[in-house]
């Protein structure tokens, strides 16, 4: 599951002319390596209430959510994105945890009450980000050729960069995609977008998320994922436990790096003794040097400094996010 390939961004592997666009003005890429399903029938709502950490019978109409599917004692099975449609939920998943979602959903979800469908390969998602993020879309909007209308689009959330999540017929994507382009948005690398991630310190499945993760080392809780006033969900014992009786023995930080890692992932030395691991790492401009995510034990202190395998080192930089999530 683990990718050291995705989680390592280089200086070049971006774009300056994407890193000037993500800043200034709008970036648009296709979000590869997602699930999609639908969820639908008289149940859908208590259903899907019932198996994620987030709070959907709540949300409005077109609320984008961000959570978790958790096992029964409260480690992460899948990060998700739910958006709630008039007549049915869509749910989006890391491909890396499609299977385990499905089979939740199989063994889960009674049919008469909610029936699920992946969607994955008739759907495309589609990402618009930056500060110009609004103004592309009302221009691509009222432009003289027709956008086709995607299935969903609404603000993102936990995706490193201000915008829109879009999910369209896959037969459309890239017309919708060129519709963008055409009202000023430049297109963008999956490489831009991890980028963002990491600075932003949003965990990734198969990198900082493995079986054995709860909610709060990874900071679930402050992305929004977790709800503490809803009802019972798979896993909601231990998560409510931990929250209000007592703290995880490990949480993500990030990591200013003295050089590039050469490997992924990569054991984290404190005073001679291991205390995690750096899982991710990208070349961020306002340091201009490497950030790099990690989860640590909770006695390493902000400021501390912890040495890698190959002799460099890193300082532990507690909530010091380089982009807002």
């Amino acid at each position: 599951m683990y990718d050291a390939a995705v989680a390592l961004v280089a200086r070049d592997d971006v774009a300056g002319e994407e890193r000037h666009a993500l800043e200034a003005g709008a970036v648009v890429c296709r979000r590869e390596e997602v699930a999609r399903y639908r969820l639908t029938g008289p149940g859908r709502e208590a259903c899907l209430q019932g198996l994620v950490s987030c709070d959907v019978a709540t949300a409005e109409r077109g609320s984008h959510l961000f959570g978790a599917l958790l096992t029964a004692k409260g480690m992460i099975v899948s990060l998700v994105w739910v958006t709630r449609l008039p007549e049915e939920f869509l749910v989006e998943a890391p491909a890396a945890g499609a299977a385990r979602l499905e089979e939740t959903f199989l063994h889960a979800l009674p049919p008469r009450l909610c029936r699920w469908e992946s969607v994955t390969a008739a759907t495309a998602g589609v990402g618009l980000y930056g500060p110009a993020a609004v103004e592309v879309l009302d221009a691509a909007t009222r432009g003289p050729s027709v956008m086709p209308a995607p299935l969903a689009l609404q603000r993102a959330a936990a995706r490193g960069a201000p915008g829109f999540d879009g999910v369209a017929p896959a037969e459309s994507a890239e017309t919708f995609i060129a519709s963008l382009v055409a009202a000023g948005a430049v297109p963008a690398s999956p490489a831009l977008l991890e980028a963002c991630r990491i600075l932003a310190g949003i965990p990734r499945l198969g990198a900082e998320i493995d079986s054995k993760t709860l909610p709060q080392e990874v900071r679930l809780e402050e992305l929004g994922a977790v709800s503490y006033t809803k009802g019972c969900y798979l896993g909601q014992e231990t998560v409510a436990r931990l929250h209000f009786r007592g703290h995880p023995n490990r949480t993500l930080v990030g990591l200013t790096l003295e050089r590039a890692p050469t490997r992924l992932p990569l054991e984290l030395l404190h005073h001679g003794r291991p205390v995690g691991r750096l899982s991710s790492a990208a070349w961020s401009d306002t340091l201009g040097g490497y950030f790099g995510l990690a989860v640590v034990r909770r006695e390493v202190r902000d400021d501390a400094a912890v040495v890698l395998p190959d002799g460099s080192g890193g300082v532990v930089r507690r909530a010091a996010w380089q982009r807002p999530a």
